[in-house]
């Protein structure tokens, strides 16, 4: 093999092998200048925190992907993230230590000021990417509607009857194998996934089914509760009614009751009102609102909380 061809051969291996350029390598400079007055080796220690910034980023998006977001949200969220991660090197800059200074006419202040300033820009950084990673996803997520949950429960319903109908059947094979003494090991294995460490537990106390029950029950109520709801939304999504000082909705369209008072409360009203009950509905800001989930107990708050109501349609 000619020399010409070994060495094209080790330039394409290199391509191949050559790694990803680093998220926020772009910002090695700055990571380097923010540890300039505190740091021996400001340019290691900023590679370092730029590596380490880059993987989070990359790993924060990837999450964001898996949990539905779009290109534009993720594109989003790495630009946020860059700024204010460029934030917090500015703050990070500022600071500096009597080690790389000296202590001569050592700033006690300032040097506190900057660190306080450093300690508030990482912390609306960290605070932003928790938050900003929830909003994602949860909006990424489909819009819950009466027949999707619905759909959510039946499936979930079955599942919960077919595992107790399995643990009813699971604890028959159990009492024979005790009377008879037989090893069903490998049935207990294969069939509920039983770990080695678990498998005297469970031949002596078998499994329980006491809760199943109790849970199923709970899972056939939500779905009847459900079923009235998406009823009463096809026959009239929207029930207004009027009350002394305002306006009610049973909105089933969204699964809220919503009150409009007619005029802003003082503070003292509101007050008056919270004591009432208004305390355990929420203000929608998008609704101009207060509201609150159409249940049977939200229903009886407003009978006792409100006087004069009237259905307008």
């Amino acid at each position: 093999m000619s020399n010409t061809t070994t060495n094209s051969l080790f330039e394409t291996l290199a391509e191949i092998t050559k790694p990803e350029p680093l998220l926020l390598s772009h910002l090695e400079g700055k990571a380097r200048q923010a540890h300039y007055w505190t740091s021996f080796s400001p340019e290691k220690r900023g590679s370092q925190m730029v590596t380490d910034y880059s993987e989070e980023l990359a790993a924060d998006m990837e999450e964001l992907k898996i949990g539905g977001a779009n290109e534009e949200s993720i594109a989003d969220y790495k630009s946020r993230y860059e700024r204010l991660f460029t934030s917090y090197l500015g703050a990070k800059s500022n600071t500096f230590s009597a080690m790389i200074t000296g202590p001569a006419k050592f700033n006690n202040r300032k040097h506190e000021k900057a660190n306080r300033s450093e300690e508030r820009h990482y912390e609306i950084f960290r605070e932003w990417r928790i938050r900003a990673k929830k909003a994602i996803v949860r909006k990424a997520q489909p819009v819950k509607t009466f027949t999707s949950e619905l759909e959510r429960y039946r499936s979930e319903l079955a599942g919960m009857k077919s595992n107790h109908a399995l643990m009813i059947q699971g604890n028959k094979e159990i009492k024979k194998a005790k009377k008879e003494g037989k090893d069903i090991t490998e049935y207990l294995t294969n069939t509920f996934g039983i770990k080695p460490h678990m498998l005297q537990h469970t031949m002596q106390w078998g499994f329980g089914t006491t809760n199943n029950n109790a849970n199923m029950k709970r899972v056939e109520q939500r779905i009847k509760e459900l079923e009235v709801k998406e009823s009463k939304r096809n026959e009239n999504p929207i029930t207004n009614y009027t009350f002394e000082g305002g306006t009610m909705s049973i909105n089933y369209e969204i699964d809220r009751i919503q009150i409009m008072f007619d005029s802003k409360p003082t503070s003292e009203e509101l007050t008056a009102w919270k004591a009432k009950g208004l305390n355990t509905f929420n203000w929608s800001p998008s609704a101009m609102a207060w509201q609150r989930k159409i249940t049977a107990n939200a229903m009886y708050c407003i009978k006792s909380m409100l006087t004069g109501i009237k259905k307008v349609n």
